[in-house]
């Protein structure tokens, strides 16, 4: 029994261990708040996180989604999901109302790209959308161009948010983003045109042949089968056209008796009658543990949390 207990002493220990270099691997939350980090040192100039900045307080003002973008050299052991849930949770990235917070996460020496979601975002940014707009931008990391990528990807992701809630980006330059030609909304605006041009008569003869079937068989139906929908349509009312209904067979008590004896029939029994319902209950979300900001007008962290949304590519 001594020999057990040892063993599992050592093996709590050992997990405990692990668990703390897994974590201790996720950088500290920063003391002040910034829309790109570069913890690699040599991947973004000035002017890209002046950009990646301009985007991300536009895409705040705009739809109070709070996106960042952080780039590593590794993610010493981690999965990438991992480490941008563990970025999104342990930082407050986005709201705690809305647990509505992004990241853009490069690993220079992982060669690795993720955008991590919120619970509050994924349904928006749903990991297919994800892995379009990286491939659409994967060339640059591909080339070695990392901070091109991050920002092209980052603009990418803060547009396909604010056109999917119908919202457009101005930003500080005095532009916005209608009628942007970034290289992610624009193939996924083209797809989306492709697919409604795709359905085109096509759609349109099915659709007309779909509820000609559906029609005629409730009208047929209601006609007793003589003639059916086109009865209808040229030779007169349908409700005219229906059959006479026999009376009822009855005992004793004539036509509409139940059981002979002349009295209603009974009202069946079983079933759930005539309860009423007050309506469902109450339910909270339970966000970080930050304030109820916002986050990202004036910057800061919001306190959001995720849930492990989101997709990567190596490349």
């Amino acid at each position: 029994m001594k020999k057990i207990l040892k063993l599992a002493g050592i093996l709590l220990m050992v997990l405990g261990m692990f668990l703390g270099t897994a974590s201790a691997a996720v950088k500290a939350k920063p003391s002040s708040f910034s829309y790109a980090y570069d913890y690699d040192g040599n991947v973004l100039s000035s002017r890209q996180k002046s950009t990646i900045a301009e985007y991300g307080e536009a895409l705040a003002k705009a739809t109070g989604d709070q996106a960042i973008a952080v780039v590593v050299d590794f993610l010493d052991g981690m999965e990438a999901a991992d480490y941008a849930t563990d970025l999104i949770n342990k930082w407050g990235i986005g709201s705690s109302s809305g647990d509505n917070g992004v990241v853009v996460l490069l690993s220079t020496g992982d060669r690795e790209i993720f955008v991590g979601t919120g619970r509050g975002v994924d349904r928006v940014l749903t990991a297919s959308a994800v892995g379009g707009l990286i491939d659409d931008n994967l060339s640059y990391l591909i080339d070695g161009e990392y901070g091109e990528g991050v920002v092209s990807l980052y603009r990418d992701v803060c547009t396909y948010l604010a056109d999917a809630r119908g919202k457009t980006l101005q930003l500080s330059s005095g532009t916005s983003t209608a009628g942007a030609t970034t290289r992610g909304t624009t193939t996924r605006r083209a797809a989306r045109n492709d697919d409604e041009g795709d359905f085109g008569v096509f759609g349109v003869v099915l659709t007309l042949i779909v509820l000609y079937i559906i029609v005629s068989v409730v009208f047929n139906s209601r006609s007793g089968g003589r003639g059916g929908c086109l009865k209808w349509l040229f030779l007169g009312s349908l409700f005219n056209n229906r059959p006479p209904r026999r009376p009822p067979r009855g005992g004793f008590g004539g036509p509409g008796s139940f059981g002979g004896f002349g009295g209603s029939r009974p009202s069946r029994g079983g079933g759930f009658g005539g309860g009423r319902s007050r309506g469902g209950g109450s339910g909270r979300s339970f966000g970080g543990f930050g304030g109820g900001s916002r986050g990202g007008f004036g910057g800061g962290f919001g306190g959001g949390s995720s849930r492990g949304g989101g997709a990567g590519r190596k490349f």
